[in-house]
């Protein structure tokens, strides 16, 4: 059975993870550039699988890199360990992990004084990509049920009144002290002394958890009503931090005037249909 494509998620705002032991595997990065390569170098910008590798003989735990199903390295041995447990986790789940990834290239003609064959060149690669810390690589609850379209990452807005859930928010409490989670996105009316005024609630299966202010409510509601048109729920990544004292719900999604002209390119079901999705939910909350 073919694997299902999955972004992980996280907080990596750039691709910081070094991948290690390019050189073996020059020729399927070289592949991936033109030739020549410009004399300044080149670079590409990609998505890379992240391939746990339980046969590997050197480690069993080892974690592949692949681009355009190449293999181009290796996490570090210390960090292949660390993200084994919820990488093999998502494959078993026939889910296949992506994240972003850099990579650069150079090639150059050695010098006189090296003897070498004057037509061999000399060949460079670094290899990187954008990786959360491991609990943060899934969210803990499984997507909305039915039709939904995810809205794309933006910058972090703090909903209002999310410290007076902790009743709701109590499950999604970890011992690392935050982590990822589906939200919708809802209209609602805001009553007021002054006539009633849409507002966006923000639910965490299906139980409110806050709301946004009317000034930041009116930068998501027209996507929220595009997709209602659609008989589509908007989705979209929250994180929630905290414990039962003190806690906060903080929404990342893009605003309606910041999304793509292709927007929505298809709605979306959820790909997991078992309950097994909940990996960080079977650990000891606080």
């Amino acid at each position: 059975m073919k694997s299902i494509p999955f972004d992980l998620w996280g907080d990596a705002l750039w691709c910081g993870q070094e991948v290690v032991r390019e050189a073996p595997h020059e020729q399927a990065i070289r592949g991936l550039f033109p030739d020549p390569i410009p004399a300044r170098g080149a670079d590409l910008d990609t998505e890379a699988e992240l391939v746990p590798e339980p046969y590997n003989r050197f480690d069993p735990r080892a974690i592949a890199v692949r681009v355009h199903d190449q293999v181009v390295g290796y996490l570090p041995r210390e960090d292949a360990h660390r993200y084994h447990p919820v990488l093999t986790e998502l494959v078993a789940q026939g889910l296949q992990p992506r994240v972003p990834c850099h990579i650069w290239v150079s090639e150059w003609a050695p010098a006189d004084w090296e003897h070498k064959d004057s037509e061999s060149t000399d060949f460079h690669a670094s290899v990187a990509i954008a990786l959360g810390q491991p609990h943060m690589l899934v969210p803990v609850n499984l997507p909305p049920p039915g039709s939904y379209q995810l809205l794309p990452s933006g910058g972090g807005v703090m909903v209002s009144g999310s410290g007076d859930h902790a009743d709701v928010l109590a499950p999604f409490f970890r011992p690392e002290g935050e982590c990822w989670a589906y939200a919708t996105l809802h209209a609602v009316e805001e009553e007021g002394d002054e006539r009633p005024k849409m507002v966006v609630e923000v639910r965490i299966d299906d139980e409110p958890v806050g709301r946004l202010s009317p000034k930041l409510s009116h930068d998501f509601l027209p996507a929220i009503s595009y997709l209602a048109d659609m008989r589509a729920e908007t989705a979209a990544r929250v994180i929630v931090r905290g414990d039962r004292m003190v806690s906060e719900v903080i929404l990342y999604a893009a605003r309606s005037h910041d999304l793509p002209a292709t927007w929505p390119d298809g709605l979306t079901r959820s790909p997991v249909a078992a309950p097994g999705w909940h990996y960080w939910i079977g650990k000891e909350a606080n």
